[in-house]
Parts: C-alpha cells; structure tokens; sequence
C-alpha cells in the first residue's frame, strides 16, 4: 500500500503535468500552428479567395528582385537609425535629470508618463495637426520667427524625418520610465565614495552611473530597434507611404501586398524576411553585449 506523503507526491507532480500541458497546447494553438501556416503561405500564391498555389520560391526570388521592397526596406533602416540612438540619448539624459526627491520633480515624472498610457492613433493625429502646413502648430511657429513654411509631410526630403520625430516623442516616456527605475537601483553609497575620492559629476556619470546603466540600455536597445523597424501607424495615418515611396516602410509594403492588393502569399514572404532581419539583428546584438554591457 502507498503512503500517504507518496500520493500526495504523485498528485502534486500530475497537477505540475496538467498545467505544463496546458500551456503547451497554449504555444501550439497560439504561436506554432499559425508559424507553420503562415511558412505554407509564404511559398504559395494566395490571393484569399482562390486555393493556395503553391510555387516554392518564387516569392522569395521575385522578393529579391523588387524595387519597392528594397526602398521600403531602406527607409525602416533609416528610420531606425533616426529614432533610437536619439531616444536613447534624450531619454536618458531627461531621466537622470528627474532623479530626484522634490515634489516639482515627482509632478514632472506624470507629465513624461502620458505618452506611454495615450493610444498611438490619438498621437498621431495630434501630430498630423503639428505638421499641416497651414495651420500646423510647428509651421506657425515658423511665420512667428519670419521664416518660411516647410511641409513636413509632403517634402519627400524631410517626409520620413518629420516620421521620426514622431517616433522619438513617443518612445520617451517609456525608456525614461525604465532608465528611472535603473537609477534608482544604484546604491547611494557608489555615488557617495566617489565625492569623497574627489570624482566630478562627469567622472560620476562616465565611470559609475553608464556603466551600471548598460543592462538597461541593452534591453531599451533590443526593444526599440524591434519596435522601430516595424514601425507602421504613422505612416498609415500621415503619409501612406509617400510622396512617393519615401515614407514606404517594409511593414506597410506588407499591408498593402496582404490586405489592399490581396498578394497574402507574397505579403507573407515579406513578413518572414523581416523576422530573420529581427533575428539577425538580435544574434548580432547579444554576441556584442559582452563587449560592453556590465552586469555586477
């Protein structure tokens, strides 16, 4: 006969066998069943309506071969490198600045929050209210100094940088929360060795505060550049892509191949170039870290 404790083992280790299936059945209905699906669909033509076709390749081949594509995939990367080291670099200076106890401070770290719970659709249309030429908020500005109006939308020159200034505002509520919480994880006593080793604030923030920052800068790194790359509501809601292809970013060539010209068979190819960019990107990233991320 078992023994009491042995039973209660064994039904403990069953409910420990339900849950763990429970949330593999969980990854397989959420993510791997449709990754399989959407791999299919990639090395099919399917327009939604007919049956898939499939033609192995092809996609990947004609992908290779389109303009559009590469001017698309042109801009993210531009965008990409307008938006992160900048947001980066604000962010982290705005935080160090609100790391302090008084209550003007603490009123301020409200105000730099709204950003992070105001949905992006709302944003933007603010901003596509800054940016109109007539009566924009930004261009009066500029008929109050006398200078000339500059159409920051329909300009292909500027059309993908007026984009990222959106997309700079928008990501610094987030990173200033997450830089804040590092800093105040820093133990006071660093900062107070160091003044009375004679440190400057400089030497303090180049020597103590960076470098106990880098976990964190390496994670803002590795979410901002996912999350730029696939950057779509503004160019949705302000551009559609233009004038032109100038503001095209590879995420809205996938929408329009998906879901205005029905290519889904070829949206989805898209889609699965763009996930081994991000994987790429992200292997290149963690094999860097050591170089330069310190972890006590």
């Amino acid at each position: 006969m078992r023994e009491p404790g042995g039973i209660k083992r064994s039904i403990q280790g069953l409910y420990f066998f339900l849950f763990i299936l429970l949330s593999l059945i969980f990854a397989l209905l959420a993510y791997y069943i449709p990754f399989g699906i959407s791999f299919k669909l990639a090395l099919s033509k399917y327009d939604a309506i007919s049956p898939p076709e499939f033609v192995g390749l092809k996609n990947f081949k004609k992908i290779l071969q389109d303009k559009i594509f590469w001017i698309s995939l042109k801009n993210s990367f531009l965008y990409t490198l307008y938006v992160v080291p900048a947001s980066l670099v604000l962010s982290f200076l705005i935080a160090v600045g609100l790391n302090q106890n008084s209550k003007f401070i603490r009123t301020l770290r409200v105000f730099y929050f709204v950003p992070t719970v105001t949905s992006s659709v709302a944003i933007n249309f603010v901003w596509l209210w800054f940016f109109n030429p007539e009566y924009g908020l930004l261009n009066t500005v500029l008929g109050l100094l006398s200078l000339k109006k500059i159409y920051w939308l329909t300009d292909p020159r500027i059309a993908l940088f007026s984009l990222a200034l959106v997309g700079i505002w928008g990501s610094l509520s987030y990173n200033i929360i997450l830089f804040l919480a590092g800093l105040q994880n820093i133990p006071i006593t660093y900062y107070e060795a160091a003044e009375l080793d004679g440190a400057t604030k400089k030497d303090i923030l180049l020597n103590i505060t960076i470098p106990l920052m880098t976990p964190i800068i390496f994670f803002i790194l590795i979410m901002q550049i996912i999350s730029t790359v696939q950057m779509f509501e503004s160019v949705f809601i302000m551009t559609r892509g233009g004038p032109g292809y100038s503001t095209y970013t590879i995420v809205y060539y996938i929408y329009r191949n998906g879901f205005n010209w029905f290519r889904m068979g070829y949206g989805t190819a898209l889609s699965w170039i763009l996930y081994f960019i991000l994987l790429i990107l992200t292997i290149i990233q963690f094999r860097f870290q050591r170089r330069w991320v310190y972890y006590e």
